[in-house]
Protein backbone atom coordinates (compact mmCIF):
# COMPACT_ATOMS: atom_id res chain seq x y z
CA UNK A 1 0.00 0.00 0.00
CA UNK A 2 2.82 2.67 0.39
CA UNK A 3 4.26 1.68 -2.47
CA UNK A 4 1.12 2.96 -4.18
CA UNK A 5 1.38 6.15 -2.28
CA UNK A 6 4.44 7.01 -3.32
CA UNK A 7 4.64 6.45 -6.56
CA UNK A 8 1.25 8.10 -7.10
CA UNK A 9 3.00 11.21 -4.90
CA UNK A 10 6.29 10.88 -7.26
CA UNK A 11 3.49 11.28 -10.11
CA UNK A 12 1.94 14.29 -8.74
CA UNK A 13 5.46 15.90 -8.05
CA UNK A 14 6.32 14.84 -11.47
CA UNK A 15 3.65 17.05 -12.58
CA UNK A 16 4.54 20.19 -10.87
CA UNK A 17 8.37 19.91 -12.75
CA UNK A 18 10.17 23.37 -12.52
CA UNK A 19 11.12 23.26 -16.09
CA UNK A 20 8.15 22.89 -17.70
CA UNK A 21 8.40 26.18 -19.42
CA UNK A 22 11.51 24.56 -21.36
CA UNK A 23 9.67 21.89 -23.36
CA UNK A 24 11.63 20.00 -26.12
CA UNK A 25 10.55 20.35 -29.70
CA UNK A 26 9.11 17.13 -31.02
CA UNK A 27 9.99 17.26 -35.00
CA UNK A 28 9.45 14.52 -37.13
CA UNK A 29 11.68 13.60 -40.45
CA UNK A 30 8.68 12.78 -42.49
CA UNK A 31 7.09 15.92 -41.76
CA UNK A 32 9.78 17.27 -44.34
CA UNK A 33 9.53 16.67 -47.74
CA UNK A 34 13.14 17.59 -49.17
CA UNK A 35 16.30 17.95 -47.35
CA UNK A 36 15.53 21.61 -48.08
CA UNK A 37 12.35 21.72 -46.41
CA UNK A 38 13.70 20.23 -43.76
CA UNK A 39 16.34 23.04 -43.21
CA UNK A 40 13.86 25.68 -44.18
CA UNK A 41 11.52 24.31 -41.48
CA UNK A 42 14.69 24.72 -39.17
CA UNK A 43 14.24 28.20 -37.40
CA UNK A 44 18.01 28.54 -36.63
CA UNK A 45 19.34 27.77 -40.14
CA UNK A 46 18.55 30.23 -42.82
CA UNK A 47 18.64 28.68 -46.49
CA UNK A 48 20.36 30.95 -48.96
CA UNK A 49 20.59 29.30 -52.39
CA UNK A 50 19.57 25.95 -53.78
CA UNK A 51 20.82 24.45 -56.96
CA UNK A 52 20.95 20.88 -58.27
CA UNK A 53 22.43 19.25 -61.69
CA UNK A 54 22.77 15.78 -63.18
CA UNK A 55 25.59 14.84 -65.73
CA UNK A 56 24.95 15.25 -69.45
CA UNK A 57 27.74 13.24 -70.78
CA UNK A 58 26.99 10.14 -68.66
CA UNK A 59 23.23 10.09 -69.05
CA UNK A 60 22.85 6.34 -68.13
CA UNK A 61 24.56 7.12 -64.16
CA UNK A 62 20.79 8.79 -63.78
CA UNK A 63 22.17 10.34 -60.97
CA UNK A 64 21.66 13.95 -59.50
CA UNK A 65 23.42 15.91 -57.37
CA UNK A 66 22.21 18.95 -54.97
CA UNK A 67 24.34 21.42 -53.38
CA UNK A 68 22.32 23.41 -50.77
CA UNK A 69 24.15 26.75 -48.75
CA UNK A 70 22.67 28.17 -45.96
CA UNK A 71 23.68 30.21 -42.45
CA UNK A 72 23.13 30.34 -38.78
CA UNK A 73 20.49 32.55 -38.26
CA UNK A 74 21.92 35.55 -36.41
CA UNK A 75 19.19 35.41 -33.25
CA UNK A 76 21.61 31.67 -33.05
CA UNK A 77 24.73 33.16 -33.70
CA UNK A 78 26.04 32.01 -30.35
CA UNK A 79 25.81 28.39 -32.04
CA UNK A 80 28.05 28.72 -34.74
CA UNK A 81 31.01 27.15 -32.90
CA UNK A 82 28.95 24.07 -31.58
CA UNK A 83 27.63 23.75 -35.18
CA UNK A 84 30.96 23.93 -36.46
CA UNK A 85 32.38 21.37 -33.89
CA UNK A 86 29.86 18.69 -34.18
CA UNK A 87 29.66 19.08 -38.35
CA UNK A 88 33.77 18.24 -38.12
CA UNK A 89 32.97 15.14 -36.30
CA UNK A 90 32.66 13.18 -38.64
CA UNK A 91 29.65 12.37 -41.16
CA UNK A 92 28.20 9.54 -43.13
CA UNK A 93 30.11 8.89 -46.58
CA UNK A 94 27.23 9.83 -48.39
CA UNK A 95 27.04 13.60 -47.03
CA UNK A 96 29.23 16.21 -47.90
CA UNK A 97 28.78 19.37 -45.33
CA UNK A 98 31.44 22.07 -45.77
CA UNK A 99 32.09 25.46 -43.68
CA UNK A 100 32.99 28.26 -45.23
CA UNK A 101 34.63 30.24 -42.18
CA UNK A 102 35.00 33.62 -43.57
CA UNK A 103 31.37 34.00 -45.23
CA UNK A 104 29.57 31.94 -42.46
CA UNK A 105 27.71 30.07 -45.08
CA UNK A 106 27.72 26.08 -44.73
CA UNK A 107 27.38 24.18 -48.06
CA UNK A 108 26.02 20.50 -48.30
CA UNK A 109 26.09 18.04 -51.17
CA UNK A 110 24.72 15.37 -51.88
CA UNK A 111 23.69 12.60 -54.39
CA UNK A 112 19.63 13.08 -54.68
CA UNK A 113 19.43 8.93 -54.17
CA UNK A 114 21.46 9.56 -50.70
CA UNK A 115 18.72 11.81 -49.46
CA UNK A 116 17.04 9.75 -46.87
CA UNK A 117 20.62 9.65 -45.32
CA UNK A 118 21.22 13.18 -45.75
CA UNK A 119 17.69 13.79 -43.64
CA UNK A 120 18.68 11.55 -41.00
CA UNK A 121 21.89 12.63 -40.46
CA UNK A 122 20.48 16.66 -40.39
CA UNK A 123 17.76 15.56 -38.02
CA UNK A 124 20.56 14.12 -35.32
CA UNK A 125 22.57 17.33 -35.91
CA UNK A 126 19.60 19.65 -35.54
CA UNK A 127 18.11 17.32 -32.29
CA UNK A 128 21.61 17.63 -30.74
CA UNK A 129 21.76 21.73 -31.46
CA UNK A 130 18.39 21.72 -29.78
CA UNK A 131 19.14 19.40 -27.09
CA UNK A 132 22.35 21.68 -26.07
CA UNK A 133 19.93 24.36 -26.25
CA UNK A 134 17.29 23.47 -24.10
CA UNK A 135 20.23 22.00 -21.74
CA UNK A 136 21.62 25.90 -21.77
CA UNK A 137 18.06 26.89 -20.97
CA UNK A 138 17.62 24.97 -17.79
CA UNK A 139 20.97 25.39 -16.68
CA UNK A 140 20.10 29.20 -16.57
CA UNK A 141 17.28 28.98 -15.21
CA UNK A 142 19.13 26.52 -12.07
CA UNK A 143 21.47 28.96 -11.98
CA UNK A 144 19.29 31.81 -11.22
CA UNK A 145 17.48 29.52 -8.87
CA UNK A 146 20.75 29.14 -6.84
CA UNK A 147 21.52 33.23 -7.09
CA UNK A 148 17.71 33.04 -5.02
CA UNK A 149 18.04 30.36 -2.82
CA UNK A 150 21.44 32.01 -1.68
CA UNK A 151 19.68 36.09 -1.80
CA UNK A 152 17.12 34.15 0.86
CA UNK A 153 19.59 32.60 2.60
CA UNK A 154 21.46 35.76 3.27
CA UNK A 155 17.82 37.33 4.20
CA UNK A 156 17.18 34.64 6.25
CA UNK A 157 20.51 34.92 8.51
CA UNK A 158 20.33 38.57 8.52
CA UNK A 159 16.99 38.92 9.97
CA UNK A 160 18.14 36.00 12.49
CA UNK A 161 20.98 37.79 13.77
CA UNK A 162 19.83 40.97 13.65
Amino acid sequence: MSNTVTISTEAQHAGAFAFQNISRVKRSESSATSVIGMLELCGMLEVIETSSFDFPNFPEAKKKFNVVYFKINESFASLKGLFRGLTSLGKPGEVILENEVSQGVFTLKYYQSNEIKVKSYLATLIETVENELRFKQVLDQIIENQRKIKAEEGLLLQKLFA
